[in-house]
């Protein structure tokens, strides 16, 4: 039609074939199309422009029609109510009532009505027409190629199918088809993939469930049950029961697991390497650990800042300090940022070593960084100076810690307070004890036992007992450690009576007495020389299953010493059978049996025990002078002055 329309004769348009026997043989790339001046295609859109013109204009001529009828409609009812308003003023002039006025204003609200009703019907009606207008014009536009548009194409009548039109699609309609299938096979694809990725997700919530439980068992077996049930675990799946593995300290168990996700075809991620690695550090194998960062690497994983933090850690806690700082050397070459954490650890193995110098150059590298320090940085190196009997160097971090706005906690005053009590100043322990009350920080058994210390050490009973006291009154639950220390402070003035009072009461509170115990209850007696209450508690300790140390060893021979008469020959009988069970002799011993038996029986015991060889002379110089077992306390002269309590501390790590 646009061709004719344009000018061009009918002779330059040919029409493609609608038989259907010769139509269904042609392929809709081999159709034949107009070969005008006009494409198939542009002929298409010029119709379907041309369709849309003559239904815009139809419209247009229906809104004309419909306001025409409205006014039509309205002057004939404005002449009705005007005539009906003059009749009722005549009627309303020459009679009177109430009748009439009810007339008047019925008569006056039908006429408001009417129009407004007859206004509204039309507007819905033809609205109604213009839509079933629409949907008409789309109909055409939809179905242009068949017979029954014939008429809009100017071809009605002149093209004749032998048989019934047969609509084809076109290759955009065959493409469209195609996709639509492909759509509907992927998005089957995808929901069936979503169906399994929820089913393994529920699954990984049953595992996770498991690992919180501590049931590895139920863990694994849930793993293989996800395999039995025709799904494919995921990271998640492995990493979970590999964390199980680990957190009951099982690493051979949680690398079988990690070789088993290779060979599921599962790839490995850092996590999964973290949590092998934490493991192996947990169990105290540093080089276990570093060994999975190296097959971490292998694969093709980069390892985090978790990973480097985790070894810089593991050698931190084992004391090798030149090689945690390799491994932060490794981490900035690498490219992975330090965090704080990698920093505190460093800060904490020059704290166990009592390297203050150590600790403070790390602390300023954190600052140069711009990262944030933690409470628990500035605790380690409080920590470190009380290690090193720093307490004004202690002091000084602390005020920084708290100038910086970190508040401490008590960690921070606990060390605070064994940074004072091991440089003998009770006084300032006790001002650290009561700023930390003052602040709102609730003390702990670690901080009472390092305050009752520092009294025991400065001979201060009365302030020891107190303190004991407002830890039962807090509710604080006391452990041996804190009822030892009491006790060393009764020891230290001789006070027998109330060191069997406090250790009488530890036993009320179900606290089970150690070897330290009783060596400082035993200590209270040695003053008196009661040989025989020191001895009783000797065979106590062996009801309990407690083997004799060389602190109640040197508290049994001071007690013999200090009887009188002396009791050399028990003593001799003692020394010779402790060292028959195999507790060494340190100096403090052997003083105490020399003044049981006499020098020169001392030297004569010591030289059949061959007791005085170089080698144990020179290594227990070497633990006095660095105070290492027992503590600078012992750097004196006088045994007496001996802390069993704290050596008890460096030797179990049970100090703050």
């Amino acid at each position: 039609c646009s061709t004719l329309v344009q000018g061009h004769g009918p002779s330059n348009l040919r029409f493609p074939q609608r038989h259907a026997s010769v139509t269904r043989s042609i392929k809709p790339s081999q159709r034949s199309y107009p070969t005008g001046p006009v494409a198939p295609q542009s002929t298409a859109q010029n119709m379907s422009s041309h369709t849309d013109d003559s239904q815009q204009k139809k419209v247009q001529a229906d809104s004309k029609r419909n306001l025409l009828q409205h006014v039509l409609l309205l002057v004939p009812v404005t002449i009705l109510v005007y005539l009906i308003d003059t009749l009722l003023l005549e009627m309303i002039s020459s009679a009177t009532g109430n009748r009439t006025l009810v007339v008047e204003m019925g008569t006056v609200i039908m006429c408001m009505i009417t129009p407004v009703v007859i206004l509204h019907w039309g507007k819905n009606h033809g609205k109604a027409k213009q839509e079933a207008s629409q949907r008409g014009g789309v109909w055409k536009r939809l179905f242009h190629g068949r017979e029954a548009d014939s008429h809009n194409r100017g071809l009605k009548g002149q093209v004749k199918a032998t048989e019934d039109p047969v609509e084809y699609p076109s290759t955009e309609d065959a493409k469209r088809t195609g996709q639509s299938a492909t759509c509907r096979s992927q998005l089957t694809a995808a929901q069936e993939r979503s169906r399994k990725l929820a089913s393994v997700a529920k699954w990984n919530q049953a595992i996770n469930a498991s690992v919180r439980a501590g049931d590895q068992e139920k863990a694994e077996k849930l793993l293989s049950e996800i395999q039995d049930a025709g799904l494919q675990p995921d990271a998640i799946s492995y990493n979970s029961v590999i964390h199980s593995c680990a957190k009951q300290g099982d690493i051979t168990r949680a690398e079988l697991w990690l070789m088993k996700m290779h060979e599921a075809g599962v790839k490995p991620n850092t996590i999964s390497y973290n949590i092998l690695m934490d493991a192996c550090v947990k169990a105290d194998e540093a080089e276990a650990a570093e060994r999975w960062l190296t097959r971490m690497v292998e694969d093709g994983i980069a390892p985090n800042e978790v990973s480097y933090a985790t070894l810089i850690h593991a050698r931190a806690k084992d004391g090798s300090t030149e090689l945690a700082e390799q491994w932060l050397q490794r981490m900035l070459i690498a490219g992975v940022e330090p965090n704080i954490v990698s920093y505190n650890s460093l800060i904490y193995a020059c704290g166990r070593k009592g390297d203050v110098d150590g600790a403070e150059k790390w602390v300023k590298e954190v600052e140069q960084r711009g990262l944030s320090a933690r409470v628990t940085t500035y605790t380690a190196v409080v920590d470190a100076c009380a290690k090193s009997g720093d307490v004004l160097r202690a002091e000084k971090w602390m005020e920084n810690m708290i100038a910086n706005q970190v508040e401490p906690n008590v960690v921070s005053y606990s060390a605070m307070i064994d940074a004072c009590a091991k440089a003998g100043v009770p006084d300032r322990a006790r001002k650290w004890h009561q700023r930390m009350l003052e602040n709102g920080v609730r003390p702990n058994a670690h901080t009472f036992s390092a305050v009752i210390n520092a009294c025991a050490k400065a001979g201060d009973v009365a302030t020891a007992a107190q303190h004991l006291r407002n830890m039962e009154d807090a509710e604080i639950p006391a452990d041996v450690v804190v009822y030892s220390g009491v006790l060393y402070a009764c020891a230290k003035v001789g006070d027998s009576d109330r060191a069997t009072k406090v250790f009488e009461q530890m036993r009320a509170h179900g606290i089970q007495p150690n070897v330290v115990a009783y060596a400082s209850l035993a200590r209270a007696f040695t003053h008196h020389g009661d040989w025989a209450e020191v001895e009783r508690l000797a065979q106590m300790m062996t009801c309990e299953g407690l083997l004799m140390n060389e602190y109640f060893l040197y508290a049994l021979l001071l007690a013999y010493a200090s009887a009188r008469p002396r009791q050399a020959e028990r003593a001799e009988a003692a020394f010779l059978q402790a060292r028959a069970s195999g507790l060494e002799a340190n100096r403090h011993v052997l003083t105490a049996l020399g003044r049981a038996v006499g020098r020169v029986r001392c030297h004569q015991l010591v030289a059949m025990d061959g007791l005085l060889s170089q080698k144990a002379v020179t290594r227990q110089g070497n633990i006095a002078k660095s105070g290492g077992r027992f503590g600078k306390h012992h750097h004196n002269s006088d045994a007496q002055d001996s802390c069993p309590i704290a050596a008890w501390q460096v030797q179990t790590g049970s100090g703050t």
